[in-house]
């Protein structure tokens, strides 16, 4: 009779951490990160990257990844995480492996939360508004561009929505996190 005992996972080394599996969706690309018991080797979609990561305050990060450095500010918002490097940013989608099969199983293929709001990242300057009131806008549109540390930065929807409310307008000065645009 064969042995019935259960085989560890394949991500699973005996006696090490589990590695962790991520789901990362950013705009429309879809890609699968494994980082390993160590957080040194990081798998994306299939190809391995050595990485060394210091988190230098608060929101600041840099990494190391195969010997190349990145610098980015990470900001949890709207249900994931804005990245913003350089003059730019980009939103991110980041779900675990035991959340995205509980999703699945739930039925729900979003991440169940809907932005009610646009907040600055930021303190800046307003540069331009891009949308008006009753507009609908879908995921990655421009909303608003705000000029902060001498850099001009477009925030962008999401997800899709309609301008309820635009509280700040062209040449208005606005503070980290104060509300900008209301969606329905």
């Amino acid at each position: 009779m064969e042995n019935s005992r259960a085989k560890p996972h394949p991500k699973q080394d005996r006696g090490k951490r589990v590695a962790m599996i991520y789901k990362v969706t950013i705009g429309e690309k879809k890609y699968e990160i494994i980082v390993d018991g160590k957080t040194t080797t990081v798998t994306i979609n299939g190809r391995t990257v050595n990485v060394d990561h210091k988190n230098l305050r608060s929101k600041l990060h840099s990494i190391l990844a195969d010997n190349i450095g990145y610098e980015f500010e990470l900001v949890r918002v709207n249900g994931g995480f804005d990245i913003w490097h350089g003059s730019g940013s980009l939103h991110a989608e980041i779900i675990d492996e035991k959340s995205e099969r509980l999703r699945r199983l739930m039925g729900s293929s979003g991440t169940g939360t809907k932005a009610s709001s646009l907040r600055a990242p930021m303190p800046g300057l307003v540069v331009k508004v891009e949308v008006e009131v009753g507009q609908h806008v879908k995921k990655g549109d421009g909303l608003v561009i705000v000029e902060a540390m001498k850099m001009e930065n477009e925030l962008r929807a999401h997800a899709p929505a309609i301008i309820r409310e635009i509280r700040i307008r062209p040449g208005q000065a606005v503070e980290k996190n104060q509300e900008l645009i209301v969606f329905e």
